[in-house]
């Protein structure tokens, strides 16, 4: 069995001019989906940004152990202890526990492929590609598909778990008077580790007791933990204990549902502890900042592979000349940076002109002056090469 894996391919001028021609028709595809993108995580952020300020203007403190009625569909803040009354059962481990959540957590042993490629310029513009492909064994938390490997048939991975990852949730879990929902309970952290124990695995299913031992702090699925074969499973468990916690959604009944704000989004914040009302919308604000700025990356990054792509059988020319095909690259990449740059500030400043005017403004103004600097970049250059 192989584990090391080297194919080396040519392509000619005319297949890359070929490649080139399609890479620009998704370079324009994916110039027109940043854009979008851009101009929906501007409107996004907005919206967003004014549901958390109604929110945290119309938040109302509520007791825990008296559900007043006349607080239905209004948006209150509960801080609590949770309770459980029945215990959730793993049926294969048939571990017991009165808790808000059991997890029942995977590891398999699988074949992982890693391919490493490198590209050698050719004169007359074509290319040379060396590939290789390496195999090593290692432990996920998901299977890995292995009919795409490029040695398939030697490195094959089970298509399915023996025992497959689980998560039980309580659906009889309280906050004072309230019913917790399970959509509030997964947003809840703080999980604590089980231990495997000799008591456990004598609980163990019967189709299962022979298969597994215990390895460390995890159950084995498996003939030799010292000696894993592909296949073999690591199990281990936590649980949600009951504790004190913080809700802000609206009241619907006795229980909790996302609070739909006047512009149609959904507040449902949830904090262990007790955290005030006002202490819970600041975590929302700055995951809300942060989602916006990773958007805005992502659009950049997309215009400028987009811009790239395009420009991309100009590029494919010019590597006839490998020394000149570099070049013209940098310079290509060097464009399409600044007017990715522009134009995602132009695009993100007309976006807010529809929903921040002030801003807007001072944001096309900003774009503006990056046009003229670069106008003025270009003309020393070419001053400079005259």
């Amino acid at each position: 069995m192989a584990n090391l894996i080297t194919e080396v391919t040519s392509q000619s001028i005319f297949g890359r001019i070929g490649n080139s021609v399609v890479g620009m028709l998704f370079g324009f595809a994916l110039l027109i989906g940043s854009i979008i993108l851009l101009f929906w995580n501007e409107g996004r952020a907005v919206a967003t940004a004014k549901s958390l300020r109604e929110g945290a203007a119309t938040v109302i403190e509520a007791p825990s152990d008296n559900i007043n009625p006349a607080n239905e569909a209004k948006l209150i803040h509960v801080t609590s202890e949770t309770a459980v009354t029945e215990p959730l059962q793993d049926p294969i481990f048939n571990i017991s526990e009165t808790v808000l959540r059991l997890r029942r957590k995977i590891e398999v042993y699988v074949w992982k492929e890693k391919k490493e490629s490198k590209s050698r310029e050719k004169v007359g513009g074509g290319k040379e590609t060396t590939t290789t492909y390496s195999y090593e064994k290692v432990w996920v938390p998901d299977l890995i598909k292995s009919s795409s490997f490029k040695s398939a048939d030697d490195h094959r991975n089970p298509t399915r778990l023996e025992i497959p990852k689980k998560e039980f949730v309580a659906t009889n879990a309280t906050l004072g008077q309230f019913r917790l929902t399970p959509q509030i309970i997964g947003k809840v952290s703080g999980d604590e580790e089980l231990d495997a124990t000799t008591n456990q695995l004598s609980k163990v299913s019967e189709n299962f007791e022979s298969k597994l031992k215990i390895d460390g702090n995890k159950f084995y699925l498996g003939a030799d933990p010292a000696n894993p074969e592909i296949g073999d499973e690591k199990i281990s468990f936590s649980v949600l204990r009951p504790g004190t916690l913080s809700v802000v959604a609206a009241q619907t009944k006795q229980s909790f549902t996302p609070y739909v704000t006047s512009n149609e989004r959904e507040i449902e914040l949830v904090e262990t502890g007790n955290v005030s009302a006002a202490q819970m919308f600041a975590p929302a604000r700055a995951a809300n900042r942060t989602l916006t700025w990773i958007v805005r990356a992502v659009g950049f990054a997309a215009m400028f592979f987009g811009g790239m792509l395009v420009m991309g059988p100009i590029s494919a020319l010019a590597r006839i000349i490998p020394f000149m095909g570099s070049l013209v690259e940098l310079g290509f990449a060097l464009v399409s940076f600044f007017l990715s740059a522009i134009v995602s500030l132009l695009v993100i400043a007309v976006a807010w002109v529809a929903y921040r005017p002030l801003l807007g403004i001072a944001l096309i103004l900003v774009a503006i002056a990056c046009v003229v600097m670069l106008k003025r970049l270009h003309t020393k250059h070419v001053a400079t090469a005259a």
